[in-house]
């Protein structure tokens, strides 16, 4: 989970770097921007997941999959 934290923080700073430059004219950052944002969100839901794994109380866990199945 640390290094999906760690790659939340590198991908900022990139995204930071890029947004500077397509601000400045170069247009092609757009992708790299684009693609940097993609491995936030992705990163973001790998911690989410792996939390809920974690925290979640034996008793509730049945109680989730009793929910689902009302749906």
């Amino acid at each position: 989970m640390m290094h999906d934290r760690e790659l939340i923080y590198d991908a900022k700073q990139q995204l930071h770097r890029a947004d500077k430059k397509y601000k400045a004219g170069d247009k092609g950052k757009k992708k790299e921007m684009i693609h940097d944002r993609e491995l936030i969100y992705d990163a973001k839901g790998q911690i989410h997941r792996i939390d809920e794994q974690k925290h979640r109380h034996p008793i509730l866990k049945h109680m989730h999959r009793f929910d689902k199945a009302k749906k």
